[in-house]
């Protein structure tokens, strides 16, 4: 196949949107910890590598299901181990990978790694995306800590005095229980009172944010009571799950 077709081809794979009907876990191009990659595709095996993350998926011996980006990144040793139809070439500037990535998959969560981290804008630009995507389920993993979009109505078991950072991207409310810092009457805005350094005063949280603009920030230790917790949780602005 020659470039010219091969870019073709690549062009018309990223047409195909990628439905799954299980979690999915979604690699970036950052630093991913042994851990992390493990925990994170133990929970959820099926795998699409947003371009450069390919590389790191093929160091964990690990072919992606599929290849998301505008190839900028990923290694010509790495892309040749992957067959063709698992690559989707989006040429398209006006976006990152990760949210080519996110405009071209359903599924029912999305864990992401190697995305926080690395470098400041980078993760301030997955930030958004979390926000920009507010109809899908994402969760993100550091070294530290996970983040994710709080839901509408979302409950989650922790420990007592365990650290929840509930981070405003633009103005909203949350009414909260199970937090030692009450947030009821209190405007979140970036520009004025953030929710950052909260702690639980019991095992359970639960978070009713006014609009999807609610980032939660808890330890890494909890990504699995945190993914099952959204898994369980209803959509914005749907009456689904």
């Amino acid at each position: 196949m020659t470039e010219n077709v091969k870019q073709g081809f690549y062009e018309f794979m990223s047409m195909q949107a990628l439905t799954f009907k299980d979690p999915i876990t979604l690699v970036g191009g950052a630093y991913v910890s042994t851990e992390n990659f493990k925990a994170s595709t133990q929970f959820a095996s099926n795998i699409v590598a947003a371009d450069g993350g390919a590389n790191t998926c093929l160091q964990y011996g690990v072919k992606p299901d599929a290849v998301i980006g505008d190839l900028d990144s990923i290694e010509e040793k790495s892309k040749v181990q992957i067959e063709d139809d698992r690559i989707h070439f989006v040429s398209s500037q006006d976006d990152t990978d990760f949210e080519k990535s996110l405009n071209r998959i359903n599924a029912p969560l999305i864990i992401g790694v190697g995305f926080l981290g690395d470098r400041v804008d980078h993760q301030m630009a997955v930030q958004t995306a979390l926000v920009k995507h507010y109809n899908k389920k994402i969760l993100l993993i550091g070294e530290h800590d996970i983040v994710f979009l709080t839901p509408p109505e979302f409950s989650l078991t922790l420990e007592n005095d365990c650290r929840v950072s509930l981070y405003p991207m633009a103005k909203c409310t949350v009414v909260s229980k199970g937090l030692k810092w009450k947030t009821e009457d209190i405007v979140f805005s970036p520009l004025n009172t953030i929710g950052t350094s909260n702690c639980t005063t019991e095992d359970k949280i639960e978070l009713f944010p006014s609009e999807p603009l609610l980032l939660t920030i808890i330890p890494r230790d909890f990504l699995i009571p945190a993914s099952l917790a959204l898994l369980a949780s209803k959509a914005w602005f749907s009456n689904q799950k």
